[in-house]
Parts: C-alpha cells; structure tokens; sequence
C-alpha cells in the first residue's frame, strides 16, 4: 500500500474513533439531561399538586363556612351538605384530576381533659378491663393530670416516679401526647407490653379519647362503642342507628342527622345518659386527596369549628417554679397549632382572631400591595376557623403488590 493511502486510512480510523467518543459524549449528555429534566418535571407535578391539593381544602372550609352560616351557625354531620364540595358548589375539578374528601370528627370522642375519674372507670371497663383493673388505670391517669389528686396506688405517687431509673415528677396537665402514657405508673403496665409495643387497649383507647379539651360528644358521629361504654344499652344504640338509616333516605323536610339532642332523648327514652352529647361537631379533621396519573397528595388538616376547642398547656419547669411540683402552678389549657411535614401552620389561637394565614401557602411579593379601586389584597382568608392541625403526604401511589407475587406464608390482605 502506499504512503498515501495509508494516511487516508489513518484519518478514517481517527475520524471514526472521534465520532465514536462525540456519540458516547453526547448520549451520557442526554442521559444527565433526561434524569435532570425528569426529576424537574416531577418536583413540579408535586407542586402543582399541593398547589391543587390546597386549593380542594380552601373549597371544602369555604362550602363548610357557608352551610354553618346557613343551618343556625352548627356543623352536624358531613350530609349536612358538605360532603361534596364541588357538587355543592355547582362545578367540577379540573380535567385529568381525581379528588376524594373525607371528614373524621374529632368530636366524635370524649374529651379527655374534661373525664373525671368514674367516666375513665366506666370506658376502661368497657374497654375490657376488670373492675379492680379499670379502677386502678383511672387512679394513675388522674393522678398524672390533677393538681391536688392523690393516687392510691402506690406505683402512681411522686415518691414512686422519683424512685424510677429516670426519675420524674407527674406533669400535673392533662396529656399532651398519647405517647405520655409511658411515664404513668400503673397504665403503662397496660397500655403497652413487654416489648413496649402498644397493646389492644391502647388502640381502642386512643380511638374514644381526643387529646383536646372541647364541649359534649356529637352524637351524630359517635361511634356504637362509646355510646354503650357510657350507658346507653344495645337496644338504645339500635334504635340509634335504625333512626340513622331512615334519615338517610332524605325524606323530605328531615334532615339525615339529629338537629338537637331532645330528637335522641325521644326516640331512647327520657332516662337515656344523654349528659355527655350533644348535636355538633366542635372540631373535625378535613383530609383532601388529588390525584393525577400516578402521582398523589394527600393534606389533613384539624379544623376548629366551635370556640371552645383548647389544648393543654405545658408544665412549667418544677425547677423554676416550685409551685409546680406541688400542683398549685397555673397550667390553663391553651390551643396549640402542630404542624408535620414541609407546610406551615396558621399562627392563629383558638381564642384570638379567625384570621388565619393560608398553610402552606408562601403569598407572592405583591401581596398586601395596593390593587385596583384602592383596595388591599390581604395576605390571610377571613374564614370562621382555625387549622390547629397539618399534616401531608406527597409520596407516589403505593400499588398494593399482586396476588401471585405475595409469599406464599403472606396473610390475607
């Protein structure tokens, strides 16, 4: 071969290996590219869903507002009208959008700061505890929360707990967190076993108990448990319910819940223990969940109905105030606002204004500028409420696995 044509050869092979390392180049460069723009295109399907996500609480509080405002100021049951919002409100979600509204009433339970001792003994025993049992659980919890109460089991007193590897003193406040249960001495042994986990007592418990301090049961949403643990027999349940279900064919001029609790005195008998319930709902969790394609976002929310909705206060430090050990510390009961996950919570109380800043919301710039006809947009939407909880999920669909991909020794689903 001559020398020409092997330097032709040369170039070739040159000009080839270069192609060769532009084309990997530029596919490592499309590959970075496509997972950048991916996991933007992901991030902004998140937010504009939290964007919907929020946008379907705002419609829900909205309807809620207007249907309190409409029925005599009161919130009974989610067929009041508020069940569906976007019926209610005469127009649909935007288009590719799956939306669900659910409504737990918190107010469905009993109030725990407000139980006295014989109320605990009454529910633990329907629980399924023994008597003896149920009597010493409810000495130790009132024993914990009451300033001046003196326990008589000798594993509930301030001497015991001091005795304790980690000592501590009662907080002298209602509970705070279910979790509290731990420290009390007595409840513990049955609240949770050896391993620590919770036992079946504290998951039915926790179900009939709010943490919030607020007026009478709502008898349109307390569940058949409660009711009978606090007297009412099978029988007044079941007329209850029958009563329920007839409501709930909407015949016309009666409405599918009970407007006063004299309705539910009539229908079981004037000797009922009707004392802890009434009509309405004082707080309520509103949870909204928007779909799109496979991506989700699912927001709770602990919305405050009625103004008399409090949350215990912290102790004060028994080091700083000696009062406190003693149990003549003041430990008024307050609202708190909790927040979880990235959003933000309204600043509002309980017994101060129901202007309440948007959660999770962060306003743009031009908020509170001066807008056309001399008006002040506001940074904070006027409704009759205050969001004392949030939390939300914006994690992908979970798909429940197939059935010939489960093990073989995996319990029914």
């Amino acid at each position: 071969m001559s020398r020409p044509s092997r330097r032709r050869g040369s170039v070739i092979i040159i000009v080839l290996v270069l192609i060769a390392l532009a084309s990997l180049l530029l596919g490592r460069f499309m590959e970075d590219n496509s997972l950048e723009l991916s996991m933007a295109s992901r991030e902004a399907d998140r937010r504009r869903l939290r964007a919907d996500a929020q946008s379907e609480l705002e419609l829900a509080l909205a309807v809620i507002a207007e249907i309190r405002a409409i029925d005599l100021n009161k919130v009974h049951h989610p067929t009041q009208g508020f069940d569906d919002p976007h019926a209610y409100a005469g127009f649909p979600p935007r288009e590719g959008l799956e939306v669900k509204f659910e409504y737990e009433d918190e107010s469905r339970k009993l109030p725990l700061p407000n139980l006295d001792k014989n109320t605990l003994i009454k529910l633990l025993y329907a629980l399924g505890l023994e008597q003896k049992d149920a009597e010493r659980v409810a000495d130790a919890l009132v024993g914990w929360t009451s300033k001046r109460y003196e326990p008589l089991e000798e594993e509930a007193t301030d001497a015991a707990y001091e005795r304790r590897t980690l000592a501590h003193r009662p907080a002298r406040r209602p509970l705070r967190s279910f979790e509290e249960l731990r420290a009390i001495g007595v409840a513990n042994e049955y609240f949770f076993d050896e391993q620590g986990r919770p036992t079946p007592l504290y998951d039915a418990f926790t179900s009939m108990v709010s943490l919030y301090a607020f007026g009478d049961t709502n008898i349109n949403t307390a569940e058949d448990g409660l009711l009978l643990a606090l007297g009412l027999d099978e029988h007044q349940v079941s007329l209850i319910r029958q009563k329920q279900d007839v409501m709930k064919k909407r015949v016309i001029g009666t409405p599918p819940y009970f407007r006063v609790t004299q309705e539910v005195r009539t229908l079981v008998g004037g000797g009922a223990p009707l004392q802890p319930f009434d009509d309405e709902s004082h707080l309520m969790w509103v949870r909204v969940t928007v779909k799109e394609g496979l991506a989700q976002c699912r927001i709770s929310a602990l919305v405050q109905i009625r103004d008399d909705v409090t949350f215990p206060a912290a102790a004060a430090n028994p080091d700083d105030d000696p009062t406190a050990a003693t149990g003549l510390g003041a430990t008024k009961a307050t609202p708190l606002i909790r927040t979880t996950g990235n959003s933000t919570a309204s600043t509002g109380s309980v017994k101060s204004s129901k202007t309440t800043l948007t959660p999770g919301v962060v306003p743009p710039t031009s908020v509170g500028q001066t807008a056309l006809g001399g008006r002040t947009r506001s940074t904070s939407l006027n409704y009759p409420f205050t969001i004392l909880e949030w939390t939300e999920d914006n994690g992908p669909i979970r798909q429940a696995p197939k059935k010939n991909d489960l093990p073989a020794d995996a319990p029914p689903r």
